[in-house]
C-alpha cells in the first residue's frame, strides 16, 4: 500500500502535461481503475489520471509548475485508485 500526494487531472490537463514531455523530464499520468476511488469523497476519480505531487518540487519538472501546481492535491492509497495486478502465479 502506497499512500501518497496526488495531484488529479481530466484528460485534456493530461494532454497538455504530455505535451512538455522532453528527454530530460517527461510525466506519465496513470488513469484510476479502481471503482472504489469513487467512495473516496473526491468526486468521480474513475477515468480521471494522476500524478505524484512530490514532482512539483523536483527542479527536473519546473516545466509543469504553473500548470500542474494549481490543480487539486490529496493524499490517496495507490490500491484504491487502480485494481490490483494479478500476477499469473497468484502472487
Amino acid at each position: 500500500m502506497t499512500v501518497q500526494a496526488f495531484i488529479v487531472l481530466d484528460t485534456d490537463q493530461k494532454n497538455a502535461a504530455a505535451a512538455l514531455n522532453s528527454p530530460d523530464a517527461a510525466v506519465m499520468p496513470q488513469v484510476v481503475t479502481n471503482t472504489l476511488a469513487n467512495n473516496l469523497g473526491f468526486g468521480t476519480l474513475v477515468g480521471l489520471f494522476v500524478l505524484p505531487a512530490r514532482l512539483l518540487n523536483d527542479p527536473a519538472y519546473a516545466a509543469w509548475v504553473p500548470s500542474l501546481g494549481t490543480l487539486p492535491i490529496h493524499i490517496m492509497d495507490s490500491e484504491t485508485l487502480f485494481v490490483p495486478v494479478t500476477l499469473p502465479w497468484g502472487h
